[in-house]
Order: C-alpha cells, then sequence, then structure tokens
C-alpha cells in the first residue's frame, strides 16, 4: 500500500529531477544570478509551451499531407509536426524575454534563460512519458533523464545564445555590422534547434521499422545528435562567457556561494511538487509528509528567493572604474 501510495511522487520526482539538475548547471555557468522570479517565469512559460505545440502537433497532420513512404514519412512528419511546431513556440518565448525583459542585460542571460524555457518544456514532456507508461516507467526515466532532458535545455541554450549575439552584437564574435546580420542571428536561433531536434527525433521513431544492424546506425546517430547538441550548446556558453568579461562595465558579485543558494532554492522547488503529489495522492500519513515537506520547501524557496533577489538588484549598481594609474574613479 504505502509503494503504491508513494508510486505518483517516485514518478514526478523522476520526470522532474534531471530538469532541475540541468536548470541548475545552466544557472552556475552565469558569473552573476539571475532573478529567480524571471527564471520562474522562464521556466512555467517554456512548461505552458508544451500545450500550444501538443496542439499544433494534432492539427497540422489534418491539413499538411506527407510522404507514403514509411521512412520519407517519418522525416517529413518529425520536420512538420514536431521539430518545427516545439521549437518555433520555445524560441518564441526566449525571444520574447531576450529582446524585451529587462533584466536580460548580459550575453549569458541568453543562455540561460533559453536553457529554463527548454528544460521547463522538457520537464512536462517528460511527465507525459513517464505517466504514460506502467511498468518501464524507470528505465525510460534514466534514459530521458541522461540524453532527451540534456538535449531539450540545449536547444534552448543555443537559442537563447544566438539571440543574446543578435541583441548584444558581439557575444558569439560576430562583430560585422552588415546590413542583414542581425536577421542571419535569428535565423540561426530558429533554424539550428529544428534541424538539431529533426535528426534527432527522426532518428529514435525510425527504430521501430529498422533491421538489426539499422537499430545500432539509428541509435549511435540519436546519441551523436544528442550529445552533440550539448557539447555546442555549452561551447557557445564558453565563448559567450568569454567575451562577456570584456563586454561587461560591472564587477562581479561578491558573493562567491550563490551558486549553492540556487541549487537550494532548486531543490525548494522540486520538493515542492513532490509535496503537492503525496497531498493530493497520498493517504493520511502521506498527506501529513506531504504537508510537513510542503512547508519545508516553501521556508527553503523564500529564503534562497530573498537571497538571490537582493544579489541580483546589486548587478544594477555602478560599479568603480579604476583609472590608468591605478587610482579608483565612479563611472561618468
Amino acid at each position: 500500500m504505502l509503494v503504491t501510495d508513494l508510486a505518483p511522487a517516485a514518478v514526478v520526482a523522476a520526470a522532474i529531477a534531471p530538469v532541475l539538475l540541468v536548470l541548475w548547471l545552466a544557472v552556475a555557468a552565469d558569473s552573476r544570478p539571475e532573478p529567480p522570479r524571471v527564471m520562474l517565469v522562464a521556466v512555467v512559460l517554456g512548461a505552458l509551451s508544451t500545450v500550444v505545440a501538443l496542439l499544433l502537433e494534432l492539427s497540422l497532420p489534418r491539413y499538411v499531407p506527407v510522404s507514403h513512404n514509411p521512412w520519407l514519412g517519418i522525416d517529413e512528419s518529425t520536420l512538420l509536426f514536431i521539430a518545427i511546431p516545439e521549437e518555433t513556440v520555445k524560441i518564441a518565448i526566449i525571444a520574447a524575454i531576450g529582446l524585451r525583459a529587462r533584466w536580460f542585460d548580459e550575453p549569458m542571460d541568453g543562455v540561460v534563460y533559453g536553457a529554463a524555457v527548454g528544460l521547463g518544456f522538457a520537464a512536462v514532456e517528460n511527465l507525459l512519458y513517464l505517466v504514460a507508461l506502467h511498468s518501464d516507467w524507470a528505465f525510460v526515466a534514466v534514459i530521458r533523464g541522461v540524453l532527451s532532458v540534456p538535449f531539450h535545455g540545449a536547444l534552448g541554450a543555443i537559442a537563447g545564445a544566438y539571440i543574446a549575439s543578435a541583441r548584444f552584437g558581439g557575444a558569439l564574435g560576430a562583430h560585422s555590422h552588415g546590413r542583414w546580420r542581425r536577421a542571419r542571428l535569428l535565423a540561426s536561433a530558429w533554424l539550428i534547434p529544428v534541424v538539431l531536434h529533426t535528426l534527432y527525433d527522426a532518428a529514435i521513431l525510425s527504430l521501430p521499422h529498422a533491421t538489426p544492424p539499422g537499430v545500432l546506425e539509428l541509435l549511435a546517430m540519436a546519441v551523436a545528435v544528442g550529445f552533440g547538441a550539448i557539447v555546442f550548446a555549452v561551447r557557445l556558453a564558453r565563448r559567450i562567457a568569454r567575451r562577456q568579461k570584456a563586454w561587461l562595465q560591472t564587477k562581479r558579485l561578491p558573493p562567491a556561494d550563490w551558486r549553492g543558494v540556487w541549487a537550494r532554492c532548486l531543490i525548494g522547488i522540486g520538493s515542492s511538487v513532490v509535496a503537492a503529489v503525496l497531498i493530493v495522492s497520498g493517504n493520511v500519513g502521506g498527506k501529513v509528509a506531504g504537508w510537513a515537506l510542503m512547508a519545508l520547501a516553501v521556508g527553503i524557496c523564500w529564503h534562497c528567493g530573498k537571497y538571490l533577489s537582493e544579489a541580483a538588484k546589486l548587478r544594477h549598481l555602478p560599479a568603480a572604474v579604476p583609472s590608468p594609474a591605478g587610482s579608483v574613479t565612479p563611472p561618468a
């Protein structure tokens, strides 16, 4: 009975745990903290984008014909009904945050907020997959946690990196001031994730139709594309981080432990979700444990959120600029 009561909470924990871990890695890559409320909005918008993407995926096949060839049909369906709808919705959210949000004030923010949107999408998609399964959900949770979740985060980070380059210029070494430079960068923010997503999903969806040698080739292709996207996103993030040091005119925030605070904050958020599941689906003992865990999680999140919000405000304080003679003078 206890195992049955805890099963929903275990499924939810398995779905969101890798998302929170990868999100912390993305946040830790930035040299200065982001406001928790803005990060939470990015994650929630990414999660809500699954609804729009799902509606598009269900409605588009009625109006867009695909080839009757099984292999070509899979490729076309993956591109038209999965990759384009999902990435377009996610990238539209990243672009809205990147081009309009007041807190999006340095190039690395593109990587962080892009990854947050992608991981919000991955959390809901992960949960839908695991809920649909019964006996094999633990195995699928491990596989998706190792590859699919970081892959979605990487696609968001790639899009955010190019959007940041379009906004700030030079963030990716794009020093050209040509007429179409910004348009090319924004097009790359959409095209690269769509192509990578198409290749990855086409390989996975083609597995049931492949012979044993072909299965190995498709698996190798999926792994190569998945980890290749992750490596590419990491390289873009490191490149932006190096250039950002020279781009920024303010000092890094003094607190050196804010990454640990963000880790505790994400643990609190994840614990609150699991607590909510226990409160809704558990027996009397599960509900009591859920409320206790919820109280603990809220306390952790409140304390960490207050610290991070105050630290993030320091980003907008003018920093002292050293003069050529070595003295310190305030900025003009």
